[in-house]
């Protein structure tokens, strides 16, 4: 199989990060992943700690903005975003690659600590199934 550079983009990076983390843990050799964000490319600590929780450390992964270079590098676009909340860039209506729309709920928009970290830790569950789906679909 050709290798396969897959980009994860979600609108603040946490998404993206994680789903990142759960792909790199399938320890593909023919895959290039990496993850970047539509519109704020920041650190939060509770998608690192959901992530530690099922012993996978995003810590030290440095958030990315978006730049048309990472989409035109990319086989394929993973666009990580809750449908209902979030928009993606025009930039992936024309791009050539292959985009994958994912909706998955983004906690950034529970006020309550608890509610955004219990949402952190379905997401997590919730990327780790789609990881899952995404290698049956490229393998």
């Amino acid at each position: 199989m050709k290798n396969k550079t897959i980009l994860f983009l979600s609108p603040f990076n946490h998404l993206s990060m994680m789903a990142e983390g759960w792909a790199a843990r399938l320890n593909e050799p023919s895959w290039n992943v990496i993850s970047a964000a539509c519109s704020h490319a920041d650190y939060d600590a509770l998608p690192v700690k959901a992530m530690k929780e099922v012993n996978i450390d995003i810590e030290s992964k440095t958030p990315h903005s978006l730049m048309p270079q990472l989409v035109n590098k990319a086989d394929i676009v993973v666009a990580i975003y809750d449908f209902q909340r979030d928009s993606l860039p025009a930039l992936l209506n024309q791009s050539k690659q292959k985009v994958l729309r994912w909706d998955i709920l983004n906690p950034v928009y529970f006020d309550q600590l608890t509610d955004r970290w219990a949402a952190y830790q379905e997401v997590c569950d919730e990327l780790a199934v789609k990881i899952q789906e995404l290698k049956k679909q490229l393998i």
